[in-house]
């Protein structure tokens, strides 16, 4: 999604999103939004914001509505072999927290099913926002995305809120629950 700047309302750029998930629940436990690329710091700090509790975040963002009550350190971490991902930076904050890291095994990707599709249910939900890329230019097609952003950091950040709100409460097939 491209967003706009707060004050002219004029298009910046497409933000990133990087995300964690809880295998076992299917619970996202922390998100990141960035302007910038994914990177070691990216990675960091979605991980702190899934050790975070989440309600001055939520209360900056002026959210009431619902809450997200997940937090506390993980004993384990999995990912892929993302540059990002195989720093001393992770390494040694991961040490000194006792999270084991683990790295999926190298053209394996089956090992990542849970947070790929977790990013494709994201990515369909943010098809909807006015200002999407898309996921490449055929689907995009003539869409102007940045010609119809309209939605700013906060704005983009907030509905993000509001997209897990309902995500965490609705049935996962693969469980047979609701995340929460």
């Amino acid at each position: 999604v491209i967003i706009v700047d707060d004050i002219y309302r004029k298009s910046i750029k497409r933000v990133w999103i990087t995300l964690a998930i809880d295998v076992n629940t299917r619970v996202c436990l922390g998100m990141h939004l960035s302007l910038d690329a994914p990177s070691a710091m990216s990675a960091g700090m979605c991980i702190a914001h899934a050790i975070l509790p989440k309600e001055k975040w939520l209360a900056r963002l002026n959210i009431t509505s619902t809450d997200w009550p997940c937090w506390g350190t993980m004993g384990v971490l999995h990912m892929d072999n993302a540059r990002e991902f195989r720093g001393n930076m992770l390494s040694v904050a991961c040490k000194e927290y006792d999270i084991d890291l683990h790295l999926r095994p190298v053209k394996k990707p089956r090992y990542g099913a849970h947070i790929e599709r977790l990013m494709g249910t994201v990515s369909e939900g943010l098809k909807t926002v006015k200002g999407a890329t898309f996921s490449g230019p055929e689907e995009k097609g003539e869409y102007d995305a940045e010609g119809n952003a309209c939605m700013t950091f906060s704005e983009l950040e907030r509905w993000l809120v509001l997209f897990f709100a309902a995500y965490h409460r609705k049935r996962h097939s693969g469980i047979g629950m609701p995340p929460l």
